[in-house]
């Protein structure tokens, strides 16, 4: 099974930014460049076909660019010991 989610790959300016404000929180595990996104959709397991047929769809999409702005960071999860 996989777990999939639709996302947003961010612009390197952005994620320059947000690599900068990573830390100060004891324990964390901060993410990679590489691994910071935008979630627009989590989907949930799903086994590899239906996986394949997921991704055909999305690939199909098509949409005129669009502007995204971030207005500051948040947490998953309780602030004493958040998930994420």
């Amino acid at each position: 099974m996989l777990r999939l989610f639709v996302a947003l790959q961010l612009p390197a300016a952005v994620r320059e930014r947000l690599m900068g404000l990573m830390g100060g929180v004891s324990g964390a595990r901060w993410q990679s460049d590489q691994q910071l996104h935008l979630t627009l959709r989590f989907i949930g397991e799903v086994d590899e076909t239906r996986a394949e047929d997921i991704d055909s769809a999305l690939r199909a999409l098509q949409f005129a660019p669009f502007q995204v702005a971030l207005a500051g960071v948040g947490l998953f999860g309780d602030t004493r010991k958040p998930r994420a």
